[in-house]
């Protein structure tokens, strides 16, 4: 099967509603139908279930070895660990109060004189206990190992069904082969329709469509391929399509999908070689100028011996006929083709090198890199989706009469998404960087920004910023410190540096 991405699906109606819904669902339906064979595909790829498997051969057909090196499962589990091991929390955005501010030591001044950053940490927190009663992680590991797979994952946030603790709303993972989503078909490409699907045991499909505005219900019978025209039809009060799409790519790729040809070939690399030893042990045995019948045959092969008798006089030959493999010829072309699959992917190699090699280099060398790249360009479009996911669960909040007033008027500015991913390697030379940034008068936040060594910049800065101060101006006095509005302190009191080693590390 040729792969080259999920497709994704349109439509030229802007509003979706009773009088349109059927004409879009089906269409809808006949290009998720070809998307869900892709996706039923690589699930079973990634299980183990190769083209190898059905591979024939025509000379020797006993001898057929059929060895899957399932580096599909291989890519799969690092990427999980990798990029979704640690759970993805909500964090109040501060950015908007440095700019506010002008530099940043009146930022903190004025967001720690005030107590309305305090409130809303607390109303993300709360919001935080929700997603922890709804195991987010989780679902998340879930949702991600779909997306992982086929390139799509699907979730849906409706207000809570049964009501067992502090949270509003349940967040359900759907099954990516029986959901889509509908986009409009103009420049905003904005989702107007979510739908997942289950089929009964009579053959009979119920569709679940949710609009903006409305949901509606909708069985397709076994005998005709045509939409019943009687549906139910629900208001829907969230105003939003509650149906999230998530993708791994723009192309809507699995992780492991560009590299399918490569571990295809080295499936099959791996089933000769292996073929061509069963093959050795079972070579032919060629006979000229020899008088045996089959059973004499038979029997000398269990015995482990054979004796021979030309009927002619003539000199006996028996021997085997081989025609074995390059095994380090072979194993060189292995070695190739798994490297070249984990470079494809953005995964490490799992041969990490030995001896004193550390650092930048080591990291570059063993592709973690790479890994950390891919992993910050995948983290921007899970980002998106996440967005309209939270903007779905502020609407349930909102339109909740059992959350406290103050978490209803949380905005989705007032939120950022936190990806916590270890990012310690190579910690010294961050540790340094960060110092020599900071001393030379760089702004905290930036050099902060700068290394990539926390996963919440911002909130790291407002964290360390007194700390930072009084590293920089230890002399200060408290009447250094009433400087008018305007003034910028930090561009009055320059830290003198002269002293500081050139070559020092903050370890020492």
């Amino acid at each position: 099967m040729e792969l080259f991405g999920r497709k994704q699906i349109f439509t030229d109606e802007l509003n979706i509603d009773a009088t349109n819904i059927l004409p879009v669902l089906s269409e809808a339906f006949t290009i998720h139908e070809m998307n869900r064979s892709e996706i039923q595909y690589l699930f079973e790829y990634a299980r183990g279930k190769q083209p190898i498997l059905k591979r024939e051969k025509e000379v020797r057909p006993e001898i057929n070895e059929r060895i899957v090196d399932n580096m599909a499962s291989e890519i799969l589990e690092f990427k999980l660990g990798y990029e979704f091991g640690s759970p993805i929390t909500y964090v109040q955005r501060a950015r908007k109060d440095m700019k506010s501010a002008g530099f940043f030591k009146r930022a903190i001044q004025k967001i720690f004189g005030s107590k309305e950053s305090q409130i809303e940490d607390m109303r993300i927190a709360a919001i935080n206990e929700m997603l922890t009663e709804e195991s987010k992680s989780s679902k998340d590991l879930q949702l991600a190992k779909d997306v992982k797979t086929c390139g799509v994952g699907y979730r849906l946030i409706l207000p809570k069904r049964f009501k067992t603790g502090s949270s509003v709303f349940d967040l359900l993972v759907l099954n990516p082969m029986n959901t889509f989503v509908v986009y409009s078909n103009d420049a905003y490409r904005e989702p107007v329709l979510g739908v997942t699907y289950f089929p009964r045991s009579d053959g009979s499909i119920l569709f679940g469509c949710y609009a903006k505005n409305q949901y509606f219900e909708i069985e397709r019978g076994v005998s005709s391929g045509s939409y019943y025209q009687d549906f139910k039809v629900l208001p829907n009060v969230l105003g939003q399509v509650p149906i999230i799409e998530y993708i791994n790519d723009f192309d809507r790729m699995g992780c492991f999908e560009k590299a399918i040809p490569l571990m295809d070939a080295l499936n099959t690399t791996d089933s000769d070689r292996v073929n061509d030893i069963a093959q050795h042990v079972q070579n032919l045995l060629w006979g000229d100028n020899i008088e045996i019948d089959d059973e004499q045959y038979k029997q000398m092969r269990q015995d482990g011996m054979i004796v021979t008798k030309s009927p002619t006089g003539k000199t006996a030959t028996l021997k085997y006929l081989e025609c074995a493999l390059d095994q380090s010829g072979n194993q060189l072309l292995v070695d190739y083709i798994k490297q070249q699959i984990l470079d494809i992917c953005s995964v490490p190699s799992r041969s990490e090198l030995s001896g004193g090699s550390t650092g930048s280099a080591t990291n570059m060398s063993t592709g973690w890199m790479a890994a950390e790249t891919d992993a910050k360009a995948k983290e921007q479009i899970w980002t998106a989706s996440e967005r309209r996911e939270t903007a779905v669960i502020l609407s349930i909040i909102k339109n909740s009469d059992e959350v406290d007033d103050d978490i209803s008027e949380l905005s989705l500015a007032d939120l950022d998404i936190k990806f916590s991913r270890s990012r310690t390697y190579d910690l010294a030379t961050k540790c340094n960087s960060l110092a020599t940034l900071i001393h030379i008068g760089i702004d905290p936040l930036r050099a902060i920004e700068t290394v990539g060594l926390f996963t919440d910049p911002q909130q790291v800065a407002l964290d360390s910023a007194e700390r930072i101060d009084k590293v920089l101006f230890p002399n200060d006095t408290p009447a250094d410190k009433t400087d008018e509005p305007n003034d910028d302190p930090y561009k009055k009191r320059q830290p003198d540096i002269t002293d500081q080693p050139s070559q020092k590390s903050v370890s020492d």
